[in-house]
């Protein structure tokens, strides 16, 4: 599970949590997935998720203090009854060639979560005054949202000014890789090369889902907003295509020896070598 302040997050396959190598997931091409996120914060949390550069859940999910959600599906159009769950496919030759083609962002999965301020009381005090008390009339900064009916799960709807939502968002992500020092590489490449692009994978609708959502309120936020970012594959480095999701639950292999080691080791129990790296 990736955490990051107060937040944790995590996509699920087949019921399972999946395990992250850095920042990068291996899944098999065809398979549904669900993002599992938990809030650990002690006020609720706004949490937008963008797959492929493309928000899947318009306006966000509403979290909680303490509140865990399992995100299984797109929710456009305002349909708060039903949608696709997401589905992991390889981006073959006749995608790229396609209406669909190329995006910047694919294989990418970007979290980004802002927290609401926490609640100060109002101080009341008696006194007096003098003259007429117009009225005063203004925003309360109040956002319209949805939520899932049990109180498991919640989404936010700034449809009137999604643009916006969108831009503060990539600004986010822009300013997240400058002050942590990510740089953004792009490659180029000989055309008459031969490349590989099989490990290259992108999300699109699967089969339905009757998750359910209705709407909830948001009071002011937090100016900052935070950022998980993870990478999906469906094939490992060597080329070989992954046959099955990599859970947490997955025995590990000892670069250095092969051995596979239980899912909770931290160093081969044959050679000694560290199965966390951290470079």
């Amino acid at each position: 599970m990736m955490y990051s302040n107060k937040l944790v997050a995590s996509l699920k396959a087949n019921g399972k949590v999946l395990r992250e190598f850095k920042d990068t997931v291996y899944i098999p091409f065809g398979s549904e997935y669900s993002f599992l996120i938990k809030n650990l914060n002690t006020t609720r949390a706004l949490v937008n998720i963008f797959i492929d550069g493309a928000d899947v859940v318009e306006g966000g999910l509403v979290l909680n203090a303490g509140q865990e959600v399992d995100l299984e599906r797109y929710v456009k159009n305002g349909n708060l009854s039903a949608g696709n769950k997401f589905k992991f496919i390889e981006r073959t030759g006749a995608i790229e060639d396609g209406p669909r083609g190329i995006k910047l962002e694919d294989g990418l999965v970007r979290i980004e979560f802002q927290y609401e301020k926490p609640y100060v009381a109002p101080v009341i005090t008696r006194g007096l005054f003098y003259g007429n008390h117009g009225g005063i009339s203004g925003s309360t900064g109040i956002t319209s949202t949805s939520f899932n009916v049990n109180g498991a799960l919640r989404s936010a709807d700034f449809s009137q000014n999604g643009a916006v939502m969108a831009q503060a968002a990539s600004a986010a992500v822009d300013k997240y890789c400058s002050d942590n020092g990510i740089i953004n590489k792009m490659e180029m490449h000989d055309g008459a090369a031969t490349m590989d692009w099989n490990d290259v994978g992108i999300t699109v609708p699967g089969s339905k889902s009757e998750q359910k959502f209705q709407t909830t309120y948001m009071n002011a936020m937090e100016a900052e907003k935070h950022t998980i970012v993870l990478k999906l594959l469906g094939e490992t480095a060597d080329n070989k295509p992954v046959l099955k999701p990599v859970t947490v639950q997955a025995k590990q292999e000892c670069d250095t020896c092969g051995h596979k080691n239980k899912a909770t080791a931290k160093f081969c129990n044959k050679c000694g070598t560290s199965l966390e790296v951290f470079a």
